[in-house]
């Protein structure tokens, strides 16, 4: 496959219903310097045709063909190997961008480069959170959930996922730190977001929502209210948190994080550090 620019990643599965919404607001872009890849993961509703329909009409729309790879985030990392650019994109099928989401962001990635040339730079931004009609739940994904993006800027840091993959922009070298197989990644945002920063990479936020980043009930991860957490939900949720929590970690060994016992004391470091704020 000829190499291009840019490269907007979207796996797809079952995603009808809001795909339309979500590839115009695409090809919206006030930066036009794209091709938008698919790959649909066996969809049994119109997802297929759909794309189709849009790669029929749209020569910046790529349609990759092969195996259904039974998960979003392993679908999402197969088109990290399958596709070969200077600049990568992740698209849910069911959120909307901004106009601006590509225009933004690659200038946010292209200082970061010029102040850190030859490293990996990950580059991602806030999201609006929407209801599934669209109507804005909060302004601010990071506030809403109660991310510190201050407290987890290295990689014994980031004992929580923090970068949004809807949101995530990242270049060659990236792609070039990415550890495969991933085994151990959980989500193909937090995966390659360690992988950066195990390898002295950046990672830069752009403090403004540029997504608007839908809630339906059939999110693969979805947003959940912070004020909402609290000790009678963490005691419900024990053993799901636990293993929220055993996943992480893995990824984090499987990356040359260390022992178990580090890990707990940075994530209480983290807990008692935001509370404080």
């Amino acid at each position: 496959m000829e190499k291009c620019q840019t490269a907007i990643l979207m796996a797809t599965y079952n995603g009808a219903r809001h795909l339309e919404e979500q590839i115009d607001s695409i090809l919206s872009q006030t930066d036009q310097d794209w091709t938008l890849f698919v790959h649909d993961d066996g969809s049994t509703d119109a997802t297929p045709d759909i794309i189709s329909q849009y790669a029929t009409r749209h020569d910046n729309i790529k349609v990759l063909d092969y195996p259904p790879q039974h998960g979003a985030c392993a679908n999402f990392l197969s088109m990290v190997q399958q596709v070969d650019a200077d600049y990568y994109l992740f698209a849910d099928q069911d959120d909307e961008w901004l106009k601006e989401k590509v225009e933004l962001t690659r200038a946010e990635m292209r200082k970061q480069e010029a102040m850190h040339p030859g490293k990996p730079v990950v580059v991602h931004t806030d999201l609006y959170v929407a209801d599934s009609e669209m109507h804005i739940i909060d302004e601010s994904f990071m506030n809403y959930t109660g991310i510190h993006l201050e407290l987890l800027t290295t990689f014994d840091e980031c004992v929580i996922p923090f970068v949004t993959g809807s949101t995530m922009m990242f270049n060659a070298e990236t792609r070039r730190h990415i550890r495969f197989p991933a085994d151990a990644a959980v989500m193909h945002d937090i995966w390659v977001t360690l992988c950066t920063l195990a390898d002295k990479g950046v990672v830069s936020a752009v403090n403004k929502p540029l997504v608007r980043y839908r809630q339906h009930g059939l999110n693969a991860v979805g947003a959940r209210d912070v004020k909402t957490v609290t000790l009678v939900y963490r005691l419900k949720n024990l053993f799901r948190i636990l293993r929220n929590n055993q996943a992480h970690y893995r990824m984090l060994r499987s990356l040359g994080y260390g022992s178990v016992w580090k890990y707990i004391r940075y994530k209480k470091r983290y807990r008692d550090r935001a509370n404080q704020r």
